[in-house]
């Protein structure tokens, strides 16, 4: 996981990745169990049974079983060509909304795009957004939610990709090593696993939305007196000074959005990886000497009664 990704993660939700030391092995293989569709949690039983009932059958010449050179090979030429163009895309977005939220675009938003500023001839220029879910979903409509909503299409655009790439590593893999159940059976596990994994797909990419208006929102969760500025263009640099707490942007709304732009590249990124250590694991199958991981240990446990 990249540097930047962390921060972003830190900045954008307000806590750290820990990562457990030692992985509980046997809630993760409950977990995973859970995770299975029944239709192919049922064939992955039956391939199972066929393999113990009739071991004769796995005898085979090729050492390796559910291993598919052709998968293999596009796996290792795809994925890498997959996260050139994520980076790139996610440059030219990056570079397309620092430009957005410039310090006179800002102001510019704020004149024109709604009573976000006012002016007081003694005091001088203030924010009227004030502590109130009205005021903040109106002010997040007609900022940060332009932002995120160019961002959602990017990050489905991105794991359409990886679709697209999965869908031909099946193709190969089926048709060049699934001819016997035993051969079956690694097919048959990651086949299973496909709706946990929309689902999950689709839960983070929700996330970009609910994250970047939880951020966009505590920036007006205090609740002391108005702050007046000399001029519109100083009050559109400090608008959301939580989000810029060191002054290392020239305006707040560019500091929101190198964060975002962080978080979204690194979240579509890990996916990525993801699906990528996913095929590298399933496409190099296992060998004829791993068979006993199959076996129950039940006959053994009978003869030392």
């Amino acid at each position: 996981m990249e540097e930047a990704f962390r921060r972003a993660i830190r900045k954008m939700t307000g806590a750290s990745v820990r990562l457990a030391v030692r992985p509980n092995r046997s809630a993760i293989v409950a977990t995973l169990s859970q995770s299975m569709m029944v239709t192919w949690s049922i064939a992955l039983f039956e391939h199972l049974d066929a393999m113990l009932n009739n071991p004769d059958a796995n005898v085979g010449s090729s050492e390796l079983i559910s291993y598919s050179e052709s998968a293999w090979k596009l796996c290792e030429s795809g994925f890498p060509q997959i996260f050139k163009d994520c980076e790139k895309l996610y440059s030219e977005f990056r570079a397309k909304w620092i430009q957005r939220f410039s310090t006179d675009e800002v102001l510019r938003l704020l004149l024109e795009g709604g009573d976000f500023l006012v002016h007081d001839e003694e005091k001088g220029w203030a924010l009227t957004v004030k502590n109130n879910k009205q005021d903040i979903n109106n002010f997040y409509s007609a900022t940060i939610h332009l932002l995120v909503s160019d961002a959602e299409p990017l990050f489905v655009r991105m794991h359409g990709r990886v679709m697209q790439l999965q869908e031909k590593l099946c193709k190969y893999w089926l048709s060049e090593s699934a001819v016997d159940p035993v051969s079956k059976l690694l097919p048959c596990l990651e086949a299973s696993l496909r709706e946990k994994e929309n689902a999950m797909v689709v839960s983070l990419r929700t996330s970009l939305n609910s994250l970047a208006k939880k951020r966009f929102a505590a920036a007006f969760a205090s609740k002391g007196p108005v702050r007046y500025y000399s001029s519109a263009m100083s009050c559109a640099r400090n608008v959301g000074r939580y989000w810029n707490p060191h002054y290392a942007y020239e305006n707040c709304f560019l500091a929101f959005t190198d964060d975002f732009c962080d978080y979204a590249q690194g979240l579509t990124t890990q996916v990525i990886e993801w699906y990528q250590s996913k095929w590298s694991l399933f496409l190099r199958g296992f060998s004829r000497g791993q068979l006993n991981l199959f076996e129950t240990v039940a006959p053994y446990q009978a003869q030392n009664v």
